[in-house]
This record gives structure tokens, C-alpha cells and sequence, in this order.
């Protein structure tokens, strides 16, 4: 089987979208269920994330008719079978929560808590696939019998601290635009996120942005750890091949991508930017540009991690 553009950018968007949720879950429980707001934007930009990672599936597969077939039956044994519905059954809570959020405003008082007390359950439920989400995309590799990926635990964690460090940049970007748009003069478009969060109150505050920012500093530095790790592995690896996929995306072909994409882009350029403004207001524009520019390159550098492993494992 060969994996294509569409499989690596479908792995790109399931990570994000299982990241962006997985975070602003964790910050929602954190701080007492303050951060509601942070926690419904995640599913409201994660929804057409996995639906076009699903589109994107069904692409590579030529014929959509095959993609029913993974869906056919439940197989623990397939990767590609356990990822479908993992994404699927994602999307699907997702959207019910998203639904019953939206019908909130046309119920009393009393029926509105128990509709709450309904998302509060599903939310729970969706943080667990979103953890199977962010794990499967390095596991599917993992699996695989291709010397670069094959029979180490590294490379399912370098791919779940990257889709954490996108996930959180993806909440980063869309709280700040979320902000301007609530701040500016966007009627129509206003008027509209106003309906979908049932409240004219959708913003994230500043200090909860900022925050964000340092944590992806933090994951970041997870993830150049992972990839530390992955490649000391390969260079040790008694796997017959190991050293030389190695050379292919560090020395070959895929170098440039691999060094400007990954290492700059994904990594040191973030960091470096993330810890020059760690504890500034946000507000101020030079801060916060810094910040949109190093979320903007992790989301870039974690589409090009993507395609460096998944290209590079079938050369």
C-alpha cells in the first residue's frame, strides 16, 4: 500500500483536531469549568478538521465503496479499520454536542441543566477517543513492517507531543481571531458565532491565550525530545535498514523538508519565539503577532513532520 498526500494530511488534521479538544478539555477541568468558551471552539474547529480527514481517507482509496468496508466490522487487528472509527465516533459525539449546545436557548431553565449535565458526560467521553485520535496517527506508522517506522514506541510519541503542539497552536490562532472578529465590525459573521455559541460572550481571554503559548513551549520541547530519541533509536536500531531510512530524511532527499520544515519550522523557531515572549501582555501587538507567527509555523512544521516520516518510510 502506498501512503500519498492524502494520508499523511489526514494523519495532520485527525492530530490537530484530537489535540486542539484533548487541551481545551484539560484546561476546562483545570480551572473549574471556567473555560466552557475554549472547550466549544475545539469542537467547533476539530468537527471539519476529522470530516475532511475522512474525505481525504476516502480519496486515497479511490473508491469510496472501500471505505464502507472498513466499516464493515469491527477489526482490533487493523490500523486503518480502528482509525476510521475512532475518527468517526469522534465526530459523531462531537456534533451531538455541538447540537445540543446550540438547543440550550430553547428550553427552560431546568430542562438546560439537564442538558448541560448531558454535553458535561459526552464531553467525557470525547476527550477518550481524542486520546485515541492524537495516539493512533504514530501507532498506524508504528505498525508498519518499513525500517523507518517500525517497532518502536518513539515515533507514536513524537507524533502525539506534534499533535498536542498543533492542537494547542490551532486553539491559539482561532481564540485570537475569535477575538478580533468579536472586537471589530463583522456584523453578519458576528451575529453568526453569536448563534453558535448561543452567547454574544465567545471570546478567550488574553491570559488564557498567553497561557497556551507557554504550554506549547513546554510540549514542544517534549517533541524535540521524541525526535532526539527517535533518531538516536535508528542509529542504534539493529533493524536491517534503520540507519539508512535514517539518512534519507536527515541526508537525502527529504533533508531540506526535514531540517527546515521539522526542525526549524516545527520546533526551534516556536520555541525560540514562545519563550522570547513568555510572560508579556498579549495585548500588545508585537507580542502578539510573535505569538500567531509561532503557532502559524507549528501547524506548518507539523504538516511537513507528516509528510517527512510518512514519505521517507517508503523510499
Amino acid at each position: 500500500m502506498t501512503w500519498s498526500a492524502p494520508i499523511w494530511i489526514y494523519l495532520w488534521l485527525a492530530g490537530m483536531a484530537g489535540g486542539a479538544y484533548f487541551t481545551a478539555f484539560v484546561v476546562d477541568r483545570l480551572t473549574g469549568g471556567e473555560n466552557k468558551r475554549l472547550l466549544q471552539w475545539s469542537t467547533y474547529l476539530g468537527i471539519p478538521l476529522a470530516v475532511l480527514g475522512v474525505i481525504l481517507l476516502i480519496v486515497d482509496l479511490g473508491r469510496p465503496e472501500r471505505f464502507w468496508h472498513l466499516l464493515a466490522g469491527f477489526h482490533p487487528a487493523s490500523p486503518m479499520s480502528m482509525g476510521s472509527w475512532i475518527l468517526l465516533i469522534w465526530v459523531f459525539v462531537a456534533v451531538i454536542m455541538a447540537v445540543l449546545w446550540w438547543a440550550e436557548r430553547f428550553l427552560p431553565a431546568e430542562a438546560s441543566g439537564n442538558l448541560r449535565a448531558i454535553t458535561g458526560a459526552l464531553a467525557w467521553i470525547d476527550v477518550v477517543f481524542a486520546v485515541l485520535m492524537i495516539a493512533y496517527t504514530g501507532v498506524l506508522l508504528a505498525v508498519s513492517s518499513q525500517p523507518l517506522w517500525e517497532g518502536t514506541v518513539i515515533l507514536p510519541a513524537l507524533f502525539v507531543a506534534s499533535a498536542i503542539s498543533t492542537g494547542i497552536a490551532l486553539l491559539v490562532i482561532g481564540a485570537m481571531v475569535g477575538n478580533v472578529i468579536h472586537g471589530g465590525r463583522s456584523g453578519e459573521l458576528k451575529v453568526a458565532i453569536n448563534q453558535l455559541f448561543n452567547s454574544e460572550d465567545w471570546t478567550i481571554s488574553g491570559k488564557i491565550v498567553a497561557r497556551l503559548a507557554e504550554a506549547d513551549a513546554i510540549v514542544i520541547l517534549v517533541e524535540l525530545a521524541a525526535l532526539i530519541g527517535f533518531v538516536v533509536w535508528l542509529v542504534t536500531s539493529a533493524t536491517v535498514g534503520a540507519s539508512a531510512a535514517l539518512g534519507i530524511i536527515t541526508t537525502g532527499p527529504l533533508a531540506a523538508l526535514f531540517w527546515v520544515g521539522v526542525v526549524l519550522l516545527a520546533l526551534l523557531i516556536p520555541l525560540a519565539l514562545d519563550f522570547a515572549n513568555w510572560g508579556k501582555e498579549i495585548e500588545k501587538k508585537a507580542v502578539s503577532r510573535a505569538i500567531i507567527l509561532a503557532s502559524s509555523s507549528v501547524i506548518v512544521g507539523g504538516l511537513i513532520l507528516r509528510a517527512v516520516i510518512t514519505i521517507g518510510g517508503q523510499i
